[in-house]
């Protein structure tokens, strides 16, 4: 099971930073909230540059600048993808920008636009800023269709997106728990009680 499913917001968002890359060195910011699929869009990107030398999480700045010194002394244009970045105070992300003006890119990753970002010294570097949104009902109906083999209704779906908070893992934890429990009752239970059911166990309903 894939945890990239193509739907068309998030299909349209990994062809932009793609086409810019390839373009130019860039510094992209990646904006959605928690669940939304910048991870997964991350990894799907990864598989695209032989030059992406990072995609993750760095503990500190020093393991940040020690990974990064050999690149830079040899000059090498490199791509860094930094996912989550709100975890970052701004010494780190100061340092991010510093090394922005060498010859790498920057893909980062954030639920939101840091406030540092919105400082000037900040603001002239970003070449370009894209945000996942939230599914329309029928993207929420083929991410469901396509990564689980499900096909529900619409009443069902707009409940679904009615609690799911924007967050995919909300969606596919829901998922997992209706089809074991349609797979335990034996399509016993209708399937808007098995998804309540469902929604409740994740604590989307109570």
């Amino acid at each position: 099971m894939s945890d990239f499913v193509s739907i068309k917001n998030q299909d349209y968002v990994l062809n932009r930073i793609k086409e810019e890359l390839l373009k130019q060195k860039s510094f992209i910011l990646l904006l959605g909230k928690s669940g939304s699929g910048k991870s997964a869009l991350l990894q799907r990107l990864t598989k695209c540059f032989e030059n992406v030398k990072f995609n993750g999480i760095f503990t500190n700045k020093e393991e940040f600048e020690e990974f990064l010194k050999p690149y830079v002394i040899k000059k090498e244009n490199i791509i860094i993808f930094l996912d989550e970045i709100s975890i970052y105070d701004n010494d780190f992300l100061d340092l991010v920008r510093i090394y922005s003006d060498l010859n790498i890119s920057f893909v980062l990753s954030s639920h939101k636009k840091p406030l540092i970002f919105s400082k000037e010294h900040f603001k002239s570097r970003i070449n370009f800023e894209f945000c996942l949104k939230e599914f329309t009902l029928d993207e929420l109906r083929s991410y469901i269709s396509d990564k689980f083999d499900i096909n529900l209704c619409k009443s069902d779906l707009k409940l679904i997106k009615k609690y799911y908070n924007a967050n995919l893992r909300n969606v596919d934890k829901v998922i997992k728990s209706f089809k074991e429990f349609k797979n335990f009752f034996k399509n016993s239970k209708k399937e808007n009680y098995l998804l309540k059911l469902s929604m409740f166990e994740n604590n989307l309903l109570g």
